[in-house]
Formats: C-alpha cells, sequence, structure tokens
C-alpha cells in the first residue's frame, strides 16, 4: 500500500519522521500501516490496464461487494429515470447508500435522478487507484456513506508524457469499442516549484442490437414462460367495445411476422387469439455512445511546506437510444379516449368487420412501425473544478479547498415519438392506412405527428469548502496519539425540467410527467483520534456533526478497533451509524397521475359486483413525499488479517448492515394484497353509495407516491488474498482474489413482511474477481475470472400470477485474458480478449425489455478481441 501511495505526511521533513506517513480512504490521520482498522480494497492503474477496461463502470463491475449497480444497457430501458447513468451500488442496499469522492472530495449527484452519481463522468484515463472503502464511513466523509466509500485517486504530479490507443471487436458483430487517451505533464517541484499535468481521452462504443443475438431476438419464448407480445401492433388491431375483446384482422394469414406474430391476448379473463408486437427485435442491447474527457492539475510548491494546487476536469457523454416504434390505443394514452378510424374511410376492413359483428368507427390498437424506431439522445456533460492548500503547519498537516461540481442531462426526442393529439386527428382523416402501406398523402400525416426536441433538461451542482488538520499531539506509553478535525459546508441544487409539450401529457408511452426542483445546505463538523491502547492495539474513534437545511441535526460516531498480536496477524472490528436524507426529487417532484393494473376492491367488490369496483384500472399518483423521513442505519465490521509468508496476505471480514426506514414506492400489486394494511394512507375514496350505505364509497384515488417502506438487513462475508509471488525461471507469478458472500439480504419492500433477495432476482449470493498474473522480462500475461453465483427466477407472468414450474437462472462466469510486450523503446502492445470461453448470459424468463437475459447480471456481447499500443517516456 505504502508504496502505491502518493500522499505523505509532511514529505518535506522525512528527517523529522521516524517512517513515511500516508494518508488511505477510511481516515483523515496519515499513517504507516499498510493494513488498516477498516477493510480498504486497492484497485492500481496497473491492474485496471490490465483489465482491458475502458470505463469506471466495466472496472467497478469485477468488485465483489458492488452489486445491481447501474450500466448503459440497462439506460436504454429507463427512459424516464437514469439514461445515461452508471453508479456503483456496494452491498445492493441502494447506490445513494455508496458516497463516491473523486480525490476525497463529492461530486454532484446525477441530475436526472438526484440520489447517486454517474461514475461515467469519471475518465478512466484519469485514474490513479480506486480506493473501496467496504465499510461504512458516515463519521469520516458524510453520514451517507452507509454502505462504503468509492474513492477515486486522479494522476497528480505526473511528468512526460503518454499516449494509448485501443480497439475491441466482438465476435459475433455489434458492440465493437475505440479509444484514444494522451497525457502530458511538465515542472519538477523539488527544482521547478511547479507541476502541471493534463489527460485527454475520447471513445465511441458501437451498438449491439437484440435481433443481433439469439438469446435476446424475440420476445415470444412460450415454452419458458414468455409472452412479451405487444397488443398495439402493426397492421392494427380492433377493439370492439360491445364485445370486449380485440379483433386482428391479420390473424388467419399469420399476422405480419416477425414484426408481428399470433398471440394470446393476455388481458385477465381473456383468451381469444389476437396478433402481437415483437417489441422486444427492434431494441439495442447496448446503445453507442461517445465519450469525451478533460482532466487537469496544476501544483505550485511555494514553500518547502506548503502547496498550492487546481484541479479542474470536464467529461461530456452522448447516448443513442433506440426502441421499439410507439404503440397507441386508449389503453396506452393517458386519457383512456380511443384511437378511432371512421367508418367509410378508404381502408377500412368491412368484409372483416361484417364477418365478425362490427360496425360503426374501429377504435385501434396500432403500432407506428412505417414511422421506424424511437430515437432517444441523452448528453451528459460534468464539471468540476478544485482549488485549494495543504501542507504542515506547526505540525499540523492541514489541508482546506473549495471545490465546485456541475452536471448537466438532456434528453431529446430525436425520431419516432408522436403527439396522440395529432394522431388521433391525422387517423381521422381516414387516410393513414392502419392495416398496411398508406398512399403518399397518408404517410405525410403520420409523419407529421411526429415530435422532436428537448424532453427534458437538468442540472445538478455541489458547491463544498472543507478544511481539516491532524496531528500526534501526545506520546503514549504505545505510541502516538493522533488527533483529526475539520469543517465542512456544502450547498446542493437539483432541478429537472420537462418540456411544456412533454408535461401535458400528449407524448404517447409518457404519464403527465412533473418538473421538479431542490436545494438543501448541509454543515459538519468531525473530529477523528487514533488512539494506541497497547502494544499492537489501537483504537479509531471518530464522531461527525451535521446540520441539514431541511432535516436538523445528526451526530454519527465511529468507533474501531485494530489490534495485531503479532507480526503476521492483524484482528480489526468497527462499528458506526449511518443517515441519509431523502433525495431531493423524491421531496419534492409534484404528483402525476397514472392508470394502474386492473385491481378489486376487497372491501366493495365481494358485495357490489360493481364494475367500478372489480378488475378497475383505478386512478393513481406518483411522485414526491415531502413527509418522508431520513433513513438511518447501524454498520458493524470484524475480520482478520494473516500473512502466513512474505507477499502472502489472507483477509476475511464479517459485515452487517440494518437500514431503518428505507426510502421505496409502493406498487399496486403489494397495496392491494395487504390492503388493510395500506387502506387508512393510501386510499383515496369518494362520498357513500347510497344503494349500499354500510360499505365505505368507491375508490376515487390510490396513493403509490414514496414513501418509508420498511427495513432492510444485510450482511455478508469479503475474503481477499494477494499473493506477490516469487521470482522464478520461468517468471514471476503472482495471484489476487476479491469475493463477496451474502449471509443475508432482506427488505419489507411491503413495509410489513420481510423479504430475501438473496438467489431471487439478479441477486447473486456470491461473486468474485480472480486473477493470475505472470510477467517474464518484457512480456506478461494476466488471466482474469467473474463468477456470480445462480438464482431463482422470476417466475412470473405478466400479471403476477406464479408460473407452472419453477427454474433457476444459471451461474455466470466471464474469463478474461491480456497478454503484453514491452520490449520495444518507449513502446507497450498488449492484445487480449474478453469472454475467453464465449459465455452467453444466462437465461432468465423475467418478463421484461430486455427479453432472456437481465442486463444488471450479464453482458451480451460475447467474446471480443481487443488490442491496445501505449508510447510512454518520462
Amino acid at each position: 500500500m505504502a508504496a502505491i501511495a502518493q500522499l505523505t505526511w509532511a514529505q518535506e521533513e522525512p528527517e523529522a519522521r521516524d517512517v513515511i506517513r500516508i494518508e488511505v480512504t477510511g481516515s483523515n490521520i496519515p499513517r504507516a500501516e499498510g493494513e488498516t482498522a477498516l477493510p480498504l480494497q486497492i484497485i492500481t492503474r496497473e491492474e485496471i490496464v490490465r483489465s482491458g477496461s475502458t470505463t469506471v463502470a466495466e472496472v467497478m463491475a469485477r468488485v465483489s461487494a458492488n452489486v445491481l449497480g447501474y450500466n448503459d444497457q440497462i439506460s436504454i430501458s429507463d427512459s424516464l429515470g437514469r439514461p445515461g447513468m452508471s453508479s456503483v451500488n456496494l452491498r445492493g442496499i441502494g447506490d445513494g447508500s455508496t458516497l463516491i469522492l473523486l480525490n476525497g472530495r463529492r461530486v454532484a449527484n446525477y441530475a436526472f435522478d438526484g440520489g447517486a452519481v454517474d461514475v461515467n463522468s469519471i475518465p478512466l484515463a484519469a485514474i490513479d487507484r480506486i480506493e473501496i472503502l467496504k465499510d461504512g464511513a458516515s463519521a469520516i466523509y458524510g453520514t451517507d456513506a452507509i454502505a462504503g466509500v468509492v474513492n477515486f485517486i486522479l494522476r497528480k504530479n505526473y511528468r512526460g508524457f503518454d499516449a494509448d490507443a485501443f480497439g475491441a471487436w466482438t465476435e459475433h458483430g455489434g458492440g465493437d469499442q475505440y479509444q484514444v487517451n494522451l497525457s502530458a505533464g511538465y515542472g519538477d517541484l523539488a527544482r521547478d516549484r511547479f507541476n502541471v499535468f493534463v489527460t485527454a481521452s475520447y471513445q465511441k462504443d458501437h451498438a449491439l442490437s437484440a435481433a443481433a443475438r439469439p438469446f435476446s431476438r424475440t420476445g415470444f419464448i412460450p415454452a419458458e414462460g414468455i409472452q412479451l407480445l405487444q397488443l398495439p401492433t402493426f397492421p392494427a388491431s380492433i377493439f370492439a367495445v360491445d364485445a370486449g375483446r380485440f379483433f386482428s384482422p391479420d390473424l388467419a394469414s399469420g399476422c405480419a411476422p416477425p414484426a408481428s406474430l399470433p398471440t394470446t391476448n393476455p388481458f385477465p379473463g381473456e383468451h381469444e387469439a389476437v396478433c402481437g408486437f415483437d417489441a422486444a427485435r427492434f431494441r439495442d442491447l447496448v446503445p453507442p455512445v461517445e465519450r469525451t474527457a478533460l482532466f487537469g492539475r496544476t501544483t505550485f510548491q511555494i514553500s518547502a511546506n506548503h502547496q498550492l494546487f487546481a484541479e479542474a476536469g470536464y467529461s461530456h457523454n452522448e447516448f443513442v437510444l433506440r426502441s421499439e416504434p410507439t404503440g397507441v390505443s386508449e389503453f396506452q394514452s393517458n386519457d383512456r379516449i380511443p384511437l378511432i378510424y371512421p367508418a367509410g374511410g378508404p381502408y377500412y376492413p368491412t368484409a372483416f368487420a361484417e364477418a365478425n359483428g362490427i360496425s360503426g368507427d374501429l377504435s385501434l390498437s396500432y403500432r407506428t412501425l412505417p414511422l421506424g424506431l424511437r430515437i432517444h439522445s441523452v448528453d451528459t456533460s460534468a464539471w468540476r473544478g478544485v482549488i485549494g492548500m495543504e501542507g504542515v503547519a506547526h505540525d499540523w498537516d492541514y489541508s482546506a479547498a473549495l471545490s465546485y461540481s456541475l452536471t448537466e442531462e438532456t434528453e431529446r426526442f430525436d425520431a419516432g415519438d408522436i403527439s396522440i393529439a395529432r394522431l388521433r386527428a391525422a387517423m381521422a382523416t381516414g387516410l393513414i392506412n392502419p392495416f398496411g402501406p398508406s398512399g403518399p398523402e397518408g404517410d405525410a400525416l403520420l409523419a407529421a405527428t411526429q415530435v422532436t426536441g428537448d424532453m427534458h433538461h437538468a442540472k445538478g451542482s455541489t458547491l463544498e469548502v472543507e478544511a481539516k488538520a491532524s496531528k500526534a499531539v501526545y506520546r503514549l506509553p504505545a505510541g502516538p496519539l493522533a488527533i483529526a478535525f475539520g469543517a465542512e459546508a456544502r450547498r446542493e441544487e437539483l432541478e429537472n425540467q420537462y418540456s411544456p409539450f412533454v408535461a401535458s401529457g400528449d407524448i404517447s408511452t409518457f404519464t403527465d410527467l412533473q418538473s421538479a426542483a431542490g436545494s438543501r445546505s448541509v454543515q459538519a463538523l468531525f473530529v477523528e483520534a487514533s488512539i494506541p491502547i497497547a502494544r499492537g492495539l489501537e483504537a479509531q474513534v471518530a464522531a461527525r456533526y451535521d446540520h441539514y437545511s431541511d432535516f436538523g441535526n445528526t451526530v454519527n460516531p465511529k468507533l474501531a478497533l485494530r489490534w495485531q498480536p503479532a507480526k503476521s496477524l492483524l484482528l480489526r472490528a468497527s462499528w458506526g451509524t449511518g443517515f441519509r436524507a431523502p433525495p431531493l426529487y423524491d421531496l419534492y417532484t409534484p404528483f402525476s397521475h397514472i392508470f394502474i393494473f386492473p385491481q378489486s376492491d376487497p372491501v366493495r367488490c365481494p358485495v357490489t359486483q360493481s364494475p367500478r369496483d372489480c378488475e378497475v384500472e383505478f386512478s393513481a399518483v406518483v411522485g414526491g413525499n415531502p413527509a418522508l423521513r431520513p433513513e438511518t442505519s447501524t454498520q458493524f465490521n470484524a475480520g482478520i488479517v494473516w500473512e502466513p509468508a512474505l507477499g502472502l496476505s489472507l483477509a476475511a471480514d464479517y459485515w452487517k448492515i440494518a437500514k431503518d426506514d428505507t426510502f421505496g414506492g409502493i406498487d399496486e400489486f403489494t397495496l392491494f394484497a395487504n390492503f388493510a394494511h395500506f387502506e387508512p394512507t393510501n386510499i383515496v375514496r369518494g362520498p357513500v353509495d347510497a344503494a349500499f350505505p354500510d360499505l365505505p364509497g368507491p375508490i376515487k384515488t390510490v396513493i403509490l407516491q414514496e414513501q418509508n417502506v420498511g427495513r432492510l438487513r444485510a450482511s455478508g462475508i469479503d475474503v481477499d488474498v494477494k499473493w506477490r509471488g516469487l521470482e522464478m525461471p520461468i517468471g514471476r507469478i503472482g495471484f489476487m482474489f476479491d469475493g463477496t458472500y451474502f449471509i443475508q439480504w432482506k427488505l419489507q419492500g411491503d413495509g410489513l413482511n420481510y423479504g430475501s433477495a438473496l438467489g431471487v432476482g439478479a441477486f447473486p449470493r456470491w461473486k468474485h474477481h480472480a486473477a493470475l498474473d505472470w510477467t517474464l522480462g518484457a512480456w506478461g500475461a494476466t488471466l482474469g475470472q467473474t463468477y456470480q453465483t445462480g438464482y431463482e427466477d422470476s417466475n412470473v407472468d405478466r400479471a403476477g400470477n406464479p408460473l407452472p414450474r419453477a427454474r433457476r437462472v444459471a451461474g455466470y462466469d466471464i474469463w478474461d485474458l491480456d497478454t503484453r510486450y514491452a520490449g520495444f523503446k518507449n513502446f507497450t502492445l498488449a492484445l487480449g480478449v474478453h469472454n475467453l470461453m464465449d459465455r452467453a448470459p444466462p437465461f432468465t424468463n423475467l418478463q421484461r425489455l430486455p427479453v432472456g437475459f437481465d442486463p444488471s447480471y450479464a453482458d451480451p456481447r460475447g467474446r471480443a478481441f481487443y488490442a491496445r499500443i501505449t508510447y510512454a517516456f518520462k
């Protein structure tokens, strides 16, 4: 650890110290020991390069403690939430409970979401190392560091020049990647009294379409219980109100494959055959992305003991999200008004209508296939600036800085989205053929229904000033007593503004989305002490006081013990508490109105048997909740580190997290399954019906806003093995292993009953990453494996009903190989393979798009070959 650390304690006066002391994530007190009282994983720049990764998200996907983090693949299916975002989710308890730092300082949350940091904004080429604290650090860095901290340490004080070019090509086509990185540094702090360092990178990722992979190219796999064909289709179907069912004119001829296929109406109680649209084949699995980043740092050695520094960074990512054409019917619109084709129109299916007893205007279930795919572009930008000073004054190590970070995101309609009002008017002319090709006039009318322009724009910022100092203040019999203290103040602001035509609810597939904004100020005081109790026994005691402008005061303590009874053995334990204020959007997003999946009123329906009480698409409201309470937590960790031989380290740590008042939403299925519990708070009824005076009034509104749903309990064991290896005639062989076993992960998702996530959904009970490294002279190779255990499949249909037979999703292992040669002057050549065994994602019958696999669990690209050439001199 000391070999890779760059932050030294009073470097200018090494003769005044017995040993060089370093600052690591998890403490504000520099220390000499490599292993601390807290479990810390460090990923070096060398390990990052050898992994063949091109983004921070790819590196963090290999970390065993990181479970269910967001990634680019999920973005395609989440255009309303976090498009373009990737996140880190330590312990799987929510990415908002993992604190992300850049050089030890906060950055603004992703403005579309407001609850977590987008690691896509951090350029991988600028990173020197990643420090992952797998224990809560609320008392050290902030109350919200419940699951841990990921500190991205950027390169600094670099002299020289390096450039590398990278390319990766998949064996089965699609998803290729290209990247170029440039870094340059000038100036020696000791000689020139300054250093300037700049790095720039550009990356282009190509799309991978669902149709390009056999496991994802269709949403109709009846043998596996998957029926994701959607009723709005092309050619259109007809909803006959009198019969209460759908009719498909093209059903007799087999519909219009491959886009439209025969299926069974999935509506409850309806089993007639109809044509359904295979939306899965029209989606991308991996979006095309262009990434640009620039980072620079300047350091001035203004005196022997004082440095002035400034950092600036900018990143820009542009995503293109492509999905199936728009579906329109009265069931897909917010106002439940049908899409009508007029009787007497030139494309009216007279013979089919007469044969099925249909007359008059037609209520259509229609897909705008002639317009092509829906295409959204998402631009994300992040700016960051820091100016500060650090050094030694009167034997106090100090650091003070002012930082500002800003994220901006814009999502645009590029093609395929339509105005419902325009489409209704155009269809009413009769000139658009909903059952086949239209003429030029009809095509022009249909094209004119499209909407383009900005969908919404969001901005988030964090302004922070912080200062801290540390010193060994007293020498006890067992060693020096060191303390650190500091203060911090920050201002957080978020705003997500929807365009008026989007907020109006006129855009098909979107509810009446509401703009939201909010801000808060936080001031904090913190103190920490390193207390040597006896020889080899040390205590770390810390406390943090925070004042939130919207949630008042909170104090969070931390206690950690480190005992080294022998040079080769270390025992450690820690305990602390946490406090997480609700994300600003969860508080301040206005209500939106939606219609829920058909439900029956358990109180009235058994008595009235009325259509307004039984199987009703009740009106519901979703949105923020100003009455939300903060999440609170307790974290505990205990572990052992043993070095049985030189260069070999074995570690195991037990961890436990208890979180109360977790944030979340209640869906209609959960609410109606626990109706008696939720009725007083989540059901709004109308006046009592005179026909049934002994019953409460009919349900008017269902409240599905954000709320504190219940408790979360998680625990597990981390295993870490590092073997530096020995020099042998065949070279040096090293090994590392990082694994996490979940003992428990359960959540009161309904506020009443605990449900375990372990082995259910895409939550693996065990995950590990292992790497075997070999070097001999200028040659080197690394063989890595990332493995996750399988899990129980979703086993439910679209209505939430259990499927007749259970199944399991298989475990998933990916092997990567990196080979390199550095025998050329200033050049290094690397060739490698991602997914060496060409492992396809294990099949899942999860009833959602993309189909056939879970993008939070597996990568759909398959085997990919890559090459990297690096030129460097110092």
